[in-house]
């Protein structure tokens, strides 16, 4: 085991029927597909859906054992202004995910929160709300890249995670008990893919977790960007 697992920012696209889904294949039937071929996947519905025990029974049982779901944070624990009773929204949210985590499904959970300048308190009060055993990642604007945010991650066990875009390359930052990164460029060479599981590889020899999520598109790249990474860690 390489300790890295590469997937896709969600997988439930109709775009991808032919481009990587076969032909016919509708919305039932992409979960099972994609797991068959790529060992996780970023769980986007938990944004705007608290997780009920129904689609997480699904989501169960389309997928092998050891498949890692990374949910996205629910909104009213990263957008919400009024921070009263976050740590009961955060609590509430992980305990929802006790059926994957039950079944060896759950990965880290994805953190966006939107604040262009660090809003330290809310950081604080989530993390110290998040129950043992959980992991997080947490997405956060470049001005957030301080020595002071880091070590409080690095302490606490969460990590930073590291964004490749067409704006700016990913920070060279390891901290917490993971890693994480978002690919985020619209599109990738062979070569660049090829760099990326040997940048992947390197991070997992530490002893890491590590997981990688390439941007969904509408051409159908992402799936087989991933897979490439993917495959290239063995090689």
């Amino acid at each position: 085991m390489t300790g890295v697992r590469v997937g896709t920012s969600g997988w439930s696209y109709r775009e991808w029927v032919d481009a990587f889904y076969p032909p016919g294949t509708g919305p039932g039937r992409m979960l099972p597909y994609y797991a068959e071929r790529l060992p996780t996947v970023e769980a986007h519905a938990t944004y705007r859906r608290r997780p009920n025990e129904t689609t997480l029974a699904g989501w169960i049982g389309a997928s092998p054992d050891g498949f890692r779901f990374a949910p996205k944070a629910h909104v009213g624990i990263t957008h919400r202004r009024d921070l009263t009773g976050i740590e009961e929204r955060v609590s509430e949210f992980c305990q929802a995910l006790a059926p994957l985590a039950e079944r060896d499904r759950l990965g880290p959970i994805l953190f966006q929160l939107p604040h262009q300048q660090p809003d330290v308190e809310r950081l604080d009060r989530i993390v110290a709300a998040l129950p043992d055993g959980i992991d997080a990642a947490f997405e956060l604007a470049p001005a957030w890249l301080t020595d002071a945010v880091l070590q409080r991650l690095d302490v606490a066990g969460p990590t930073f995670v590291l964004t490749d875009s067409d704006d700016r390359a990913a920070p060279d930052v390891m901290v917490g008990r993971l890693t994480y990164v978002r690919l985020r460029r619209a599109r990738y060479a062979d070569e660049e893919l090829d760099r990326w599981a040997a940048r992947l590889q390197s991070m997992a020899q530490s002893g890491r977790d590590v997981y990688a999520y390439v941007k969904h598109d509408e051409a159908g790249r992402a799936p087989v960007y991933a897979q490439r990474i993917q495959q290239g860690l063995a090689a």
